[in-house]
């Protein structure tokens, strides 16, 4: 049992390890130049001894993400891992997705680019797309409340840039109450506070690909009680494969402002987001039996798109036309504030809120039938997917107490947010060639290559959507020690969710003028508009437990479990085929759950640390709808595996880190009967990353193995993808104590992959649609570090 004066000391050390990560980082940099233009100084001694800290996990930072109490990744009863802003630079990721692949458990399927990512965590399925069991948050705040609302997933509202100190993740355990809609865990990236000062500026210049990018922060005290940090981005270029305009142009520009004082402290955070980018989607590929899938047309499978320069015009609400460019336009500004208070020498009072006001735009070309045109060649028939985000505003608050009763600590509760899910659909249908460039061609009623409608989707996707979500959570949470090395934490978040608003899933077909040459063309006699709109007004309620422990065996050696329940609802615009005529839900249930539990061991040594973790992990889900496949899925799923998560360094600036993940994932119910034994679509039976690096005097040098095994296009287990392995190379090299340049490179050897895939069966000459991996990506920074 702690003493007041033992806990008062505790949690002195919590709040200074609250910094550690930032200062680890400027401290090693600092010393790195040191003991190259100094040799012998206290600053390169200060290298040796950080990394030999470092290496034995003694310089921990403290998880804040996902736990009622801070800890240490030592101490927590699940799993946790973190990425610092030197892992982020050094793999220089190409799109947000990209950062995930090196956190284990975590298969994110980054081909997509910096939108629309599908992220699937320990084998839970990707259900119909996005993010459904991983909250995405920025500072604790998740980007959206739900993570799968179709072209409108969380990622694509979260960019990566020098103003993160580090990402940190929390998969299973106390993740399934700690945060809405994350029974899977939580991925939250953390923004530097200015507790450290100085900053950097980098610019990015694409050796083999057209992408320029200016990167700027800094960060330092105002007072003895405040500090502040800025920072933030701007790029331009057409992305990491071939457009025929620039479809990568944006910026983005974060603010964070802390202050402490005798009792309390408190954070503000600001963002202002205005980015453009590509979203890819499959592209057209022969099957050749096998695992084996070559080029169709001039279309490359490492670096083309069916991108097209195209000015997409279409009828939205009340018959608008509106003409949208190609990619992903991404608009958000947000204003968040966190506290804590001590209101006596044992009750913390913690509150925090943030509002935010999100929009964009999803325009991009989706291929249904790739053919060859006897007489012309390769074709295709394009639906372009042209989805407004009209509105996401959200906003998330939260007050809690918590009390500390020397060996307890309990934590009570309540979490608010309110989301708007307002979006409205209308695809156009478009013919090209493959040969010469992407050149347009008619057929039936098309003019130009364009048919005002999507007849090959049966005209269904012309659409409004306008919700409101509000959602409550009170909780409760205890963390409790039991002697001196055991650990335990038990909580329980009851969940309400309150769905109202309006859809129009039904299309009127009219005769319209969409493309204003004052003329009803052949390819405009059948436009479809939004129909008549429906009620949607219905609950849903789940509650969501965890219990957990931790034993230290030895200073160095612990062993951990937990059990946990959660929920996620899915996004109101995929179930409303569930609904009755007065708005209430009929069909089962709008959530899903998901049982999870988890048993490892933690060893932390001189040279280095692994972690070992057996989890499984029940899933069972709504009835939902998928726009690709145009098909409702409801199914239940188990799955089962191994994480394993090390470091060794070997000493004289040589050092190995990664993971691995091997996954045991099964359809045990679907609607129909169909699938039941085989293995969820898309689901990997390992993925694993790698990263040997040396770093001399003057330089460093690593590698990033990001390698997955084969997986099945589809449920039905017939067609597949095969295994692949990606490896990124980094070079830095340091000038002197403030200038370095990196060359970074992203799948060196021109890998071949796929991640996703629209048909299920396939004989050797078929023609498919399938979503590669992007080809080969170099890029050269030149950084000033202040």
């Amino acid at each position: 049992m702690l003493s007041p004066t033992d806990q008062e000391a505790l949690e002195k050390e919590i709040k200074m390890k609250k910094h550690l990560s930032d200062r680890r980082i400027l401290g090693l940099l600092v010393a790195t130049f040191a003991t190259v233009f100094v040799p012998g100084s206290a600053a390169a001694q200060d290298l040796e001894d950080q990394n030999e800290q470092e290496s034995a996990g003694i310089l921990e930072e403290v998880i804040v993400t996902g736990v009622a109490k801070p800890t240490t990744k030592f101490e927590s009863s699940a799993s946790v891992s973190s990425l610092s802003s030197a892992d982020m630079q050094n793999n220089a990721p190409r799109s947000t997705a990209e950062v995930f692949r090196n956190i284990p458990g975590i298969q994110a399927e980054a081909s997509s680019g910096d939108a629309n990512a599908n992220i699937k965590v320990r084998g839970m399925p990707i259900s119909s797309g996005g993010s459904r069991y991983v909250s995405l948050q920025e500072d604790g705040f998740p980007t959206l409340l739900i993570g799968d609302i179709a072209f409108a997933t969380a990622d694509s509202w979260l960019r990566v840039d020098n103003t993160i100190s580090s990402v940190q993740s929390i998969r299973g355990g106390t993740a399934s109450t700690q945060a809405f809609n994350s029974p899977g865990g939580i991925i939250n990236f953390i923004s530097k506070d200015g507790s450290v000062e100085g900053g950097s500026t980098a610019f990015t210049y694409g050796l083999d690909f057209d992408s320029l990018r200016l990167d700027a922060e800094y960060g330092g005290s105002i007072n003895d009680n405040w500090s502040y940090h800025i920072g933030g981005y701007f790029r331009k270029g057409e992305g990491p494969r071939e457009a025929p305009t620039d479809l990568e142009e944006g910026y983005q520009i974060k603010a964070t402002f802390a202050g402490e004082f005798e009792r309390g402290d408190i954070k503000f955070h600001l963002k202002q987001l205005d980015d453009t980018v590509p979203t890819y989607l499959p592209i057209g590929a022969r099957y050749n039996g096998g695992t084996s899938f070559s080029q169709f047309g001039e279309v490359s499978l490492r670096d083309g798109t069916l991108y097209n320069n195209t000015t997409d015009c279409t009828p939205r609400r009340n018959n608008e036309i509106k003409c949208n460019k190609d990619g992903f336009e991404a608009n958000m500004t947000s204003v968040a504030v966190v506290g804590n208070f001590d209101i006596s020498d044992r009750f913390i009072v913690g509150a925090r809120y943030r509002i935010a006001s999100i929009d964009g735009n999803f325009a991009a070309p989706f291929l249904t039938t790739p053919f060859e045109d006897p007489s012309a060649g390769p074709s295709q028939e394009i639906i372009y997917f042209n989805t407004e985000s009209n509105s996401m505003d959200n906003s998330f608050g939260e007050l809690k107490l918590t009390g500390d009763f020397d060996f307890l600590q309990a934590t009570v509760g309540i979490a608010y947010s309110s989301q708007d899910l307002s979006t409205t659909w209308n695809f156009n249908q478009y013919y090209v060639r493959l040969d010469n460039g992407l050149t347009p061609f008619d057929s039936g009623n098309s003019v130009d290559g364009v048919l005002y409608g999507n007849p090959a989707f049966g005209n269904c996707c012309t659409r409004a959507y306008d919700y409101n979500v509000d959602a409550t959570a009170p909780y409760i949470a205890f963390n409790g020690t039991i002697g001196d090395r055991l650990g335990w934490d038990a909580s329980y978040r009851q969940n309400d969710y309150s769905i109202k608003g309006t859809f129009a899933e039904s299309t009127v077909l009219i005769p319209l003028d969409v493309n204003g040459d004052g003329q009803i063309g052949a390819n405009e006699q059948a436009v479809p508009t939004i129909g008549a709109a429906r009620l949607a007004d219905y609950d849903q309620d789940f509650g969501s437990w965890s219990f957990g422990a931790n034993y230290a065996l030895t200073d160095s050696l612990a062993v951990f479990g937990n059990l946990s329940e959660g929920g996620s609802i899915a996004s109101p615009d995929r179930v409303m085929g569930n609904l009755n005529a007065d708005g209430t839900m009929n069909n089962g249930a709008g959530y899903a759950t998901v049982m999870q539990a988890e048993i490892g061991i933690k060893w932390q040594f001189e040279k280095g640390s692994l972690y070992a973790t057996y989890f499984n992990a029940d899933t069972d889900e709504e009835r939902a709808f998928e726009v690709t496949t145009q098909e409702f899925l409801q199914n239940s799923y188990e799955s089962s595996g191994f994480e394993f998560e090390g470091l060794y360094d070997f000493g004289s600036g040589f050092r190995v880190q990664g993971s691995l993940t091997l996954t045991d994932s099964e359809i045990v119910k679907t609607a129909s009967g169909d699938n039941i034994g085989n293995t969820p679509r898309r689901q990997a039976d390992y993925i694993f990353n790698i990263t040997p690096s040396y770093t001399s005097d003057s330089w460093d040098l690593g590698l990033n193995f990001i390698g997955t095994d084969s997986v099945y296009v589809q449920d039905n287990n017939d067609l597949k993808f095969g295994s692949y392995i990606v490896t990124n190379l980094f070079l830095n090299y340091y000038f002197n104590d403030t200038i370095s340049i990196s060359l970074n490179a992203n799948n060196l050897f021109d890998e071949i992959g796929f991640t996703e895939g629209e048909e299920g069966s396939a004989v050797a000459g078929d023609l498919v649609r399938i979503r590669p991996i992007n080809g080969r990506t170099t890029s050269l920074t030149l950084r000033y570090q202040f």
